[in-house]
């Protein structure tokens, strides 16, 4: 009974504390360029920590720091910042209303000292991906006055971005910021893919070995890139994927020799042998953390191939980044040789949020299951305790 009791509690210790991160997950990403705000309610403005208990009011005229903006609230921040330019957290709101902009536009050619603000040295390519088109504003943030719409399927250039969530650009005459979360703009890749093994697509079955770079990608919180194949788009989800592996180049020495095959499988083709002690370009690998086993595709002389296996393999002491770029087995076009371009739909993986419900369900269940054999291990004892005193 005091074992059982003790899972009982602990699991409920569980469940609170995942609830908890969820809900500082939710808050944490991702990030938008920071912003002022002064309070003009005349009653002030109250705010509240995460579990929605009052933490705090703001006066009329007070000045805040809007941190991060996701699922509808805001993270507020102190006015004042330390000496490395960090704001504490005061609290979170659910809207801005009472609130004003400090600042209300934000004009990236005019700022040269913001490291908020990416600037690229060549105009980048995007595309609105929206069937109702995206709405353009004077800042990054819907917070902002909106100075414009853009149509859906409206090719784009930008130099200026912020990290991850918008970017800046000019239309019909205007110029302002569209947000690109969501798959609702996609814009200009700059990663290189290797696919490791056969990806059947509704654009057909593109093979092993080949290597294509995608014509854009969605935000980097869905990972999302957009491939041509057979002259049509398909979006593929990247991340960690255990079939298509992103292209970046480094130097490695080998500490073992090291088979190259033709294909990511030791039955296949033996194309070569790189000699212990040797350096060689690594193109692409497996994200190793935690794992024992490795999958590398690389270079060695003339020959590219890959090598599959586990254990120890590199003096990563040695490590060297490298430019070495490989040519694609697919050329882009420029626009899809389908008749109508198709609009391309970001399909969502399982959310953290998702998963913490699923877990905690699963809690529940367990508790509830525990909590059904206590009763019946009683029954059980009672039922016995009758029959012995019946005896």
């Amino acid at each position: 009974m005091k074992i059982i009791r003790r899972i009982i509690l602990f699991l409920a210790i569980i469940l609170s504390v995942l609830w908890i991160e969820i809900a500082h997950a939710d808050m944490s990403a991702p990030e938008i360029r920071q912003f002022e705000v002064v309070v003009i309610n005349p009653d002030g403005v109250d705010y509240y920590d995460y579990k929605e208990v009052l933490a705090g009011h703001l006066n009329k005229d007070d000045i805040a720091v809007i941190m991060y903006e996701y699922n509808g609230e805001y993270t507020l921040g102190s006015s004042e910042s330390d000496k490395y330019g960090n704001h504490e957290i005061l609290g979170y709101v659910n809207s801005l209303d009472g609130f004003s902009i400090v600042q209300d536009e934000v004009d990236p050619t005019k700022i040269t000292d913001d490291n908020t603000i990416i600037k690229y040295e060549t105009a980048q390519k995007a595309r609105v991906n929206n069937a109702d088109g995206v709405d353009m504003y004077a800042g990054p943030s819907s917070v902002y006055e909106k100075v414009g719409h853009i149509d859906d399927k409206t090719t784009l250039t930008y130099k200026y971005s912020t990290e991850g969530t918008h970017i800046y650009v000019e239309y019909n005459g205007k110029k302002g910021w569209v947000e690109i979360l969501s798959g609702k703009v996609l814009v200009q890749n700059e990663a290189q893919y290797i696919f490791k093994d056969d990806i059947t697509t509704e654009c057909g079955t593109i093979p092993r070995n080949t290597i294509t770079t995608p014509t854009y990608r969605t935000d980097k919180w869905t990972h999302e890139s957009v491939f041509e194949y057979n002259g049509c788009e398909f979006i593929y989800n990247t991340f960690r994927d255990e079939k298509v592996f992103s292209m970046y180049s480094y130097t490695e020495k080998t500490i073992v020799d090291l088979p190259l095959y033709e294909y990511a499988d030791s039955t296949s083709t033996l194309l070569g042998t790189v000699p212990a002690g040797t350096e060689l370009t690594v193109l692409a690998s497996k994200d190793t953390i935690g794992d024992p086993e490795y999958v590398i595709y690389a270079k060695y002389n003339d020959i590219k191939g890959w090598a599959v296996g586990s254990g120890e393999i590199f003096d990563y002491s040695t490590f060297a980044e490298s430019n070495e770029k490989v040519e694609d087995s697919i050329k882009p076009t420029e626009e899809p040789k389908t008749p109508a371009e198709p609009k391309v739909d970001v399909k969502k993986g399982i959310s953290l949020q998702e998963l913490i419900i699923l877990c905690s369900m699963g809690g529940v269940l367990l508790i509830v299951t525990a909590v059904a054999v206590v009763i019946l291990i009683n029954k059980t004892k009672n039922n016995k305790d009758i029959s012995n005193e019946q005896k």
